[in-house]
């Protein structure tokens, strides 16, 4: 498994197919778009046979990894949880296609559980109430984001806190604080983490989806229009963490949604400044819907906000224990 890295990222370089021995991984073009056949990535994490028995859709598990896809959806899972790819799936020569850039960004870290090159110890957590003073976020029939993150924010500071780490929060008060401003002290600290907390809005929608950087030149989740590949322009601070990214990302929904029961609305990408532009892997959770009357009831009670925070550091205390 420790050529799989150089493999893809050679592939990447190259037009056409590049051919490699049954250890290793082959890329073909597309569309001007390299992919890898859902087929041999399953040979290569030895995910077993696929008991789907539906057209366009395959089902591996293992005793220990999951991968679940299908034709022309950018959501797959992956280990129990929904992640959100660049491109759809695709489906073509009679089998499923994700692309290169999707399993080495995406795949890859999880099913590796982040074990990746470059470990940076976790000591320093930055937690990020979203919101605050005269911006008050998200408004339900009675709950107000900026309050809501706040209250979270403490909660999870204290649990972190009670299993070692330092955690510094970029408001303890109900102040304005500018998103620039919040980018800036994360990295003025050093902060080997960034945790940005909000609730959200959006109808009867309900469940938790959390955030992180998409890799250069890939599509936000909320743009399923844009080409594959964009300019320079999209190359952001945080690309240099990617598969960090997205293993923290994949710890903390996990762990959320085993805890909450909540709907699993996934690992979603988006160039958010706070988690764009610090230097440190970051991500940007979303736990839960004010604009939805039922679980705007959770989201104001006190015991439910427990189980918001118990996730949050959970997933954290995963991560660190898992890439240290």
């Amino acid at each position: 498994m420790q050529n799989f890295r150089w493999i893809i990222l050679t592939v990447l370089a190259l037009t056409g197919i590049a051919l490699a021995d049954p250890h290793t991984l082959k890329a073909s073009r597309f569309n001007g778009v390299l992919y890898v056949s859902v087929h041999d990535i399953a040979t290569y994490y030895e995910l077993g046979a696929n008991s789907s028995g539906a057209a366009g859709r395959v089902s591996y598990r293992s005793a220990t990894a999951q991968l679940v896809a299908e034709h022309d959806c950018r959501d797959i899972t992956l280990n129990g949880v929904t992640h959100w790819l660049s491109v759809p799936v695709l489906d073509t020569h009679g089998q499923l296609w994700i692309a290169s850039l999707d399993v080495l960004k995406v795949l890859d870290p999880v099913f590796r559980e982040g074990r990746l090159p470059g470990k940076i110890p976790v000591r320093t957590v930055m937690l990020d109430p979203g919101h605050g003073g005269r911006d008050h976020g998200a408004e339900g029939a009675i709950g107000r984001e900026k309050v809501l993150t706040l209250d979270l924010a403490k909660r999870v500071q204290r649990l972190l806190e009670a299993a070692g780490l330092k955690v510094i929060p970029t408001r303890t008060i109900d102040e304005n604080v500018s998103l620039d401003e919040r980018v800036a002290l994360t990295n003025r600290k050093n902060a080997d983490l960034f945790v940005s907390l909000h609730f959200n809005s959006g109808g009867n929608a309900q469940g938790i989806e959390t955030y992180c950087v998409p890799p250069a030149g890939a599509a936000s989740t909320g743009n399923p229009f844009r080409r594959f590949f964009g300019g320079g322009d999209d190359k952001c601070a945080a690309n240099q963490f990617d598969e960090k990214n997205v293993w923290l990302a994949h710890c903390c929904q996990r762990s959320l949604l085993h805890i909450t029961g909540a709907n699993d609305r996934g690992v979603r990408r988006a160039r958010y400044v706070v988690i764009r532009d610090v230097a440190c892997p970051a991500i940007l959770i979303e736990s839960g819907f004010l604009s939805n009357p039922v679980e705007e009831q959770r989201l104001i009670s006190s015991d439910y906000r427990d189980k918001l925070a118990k996730g949050i550091a959970e997933g954290i205390l995963e991560y660190r224990r898992t890439t240290e």
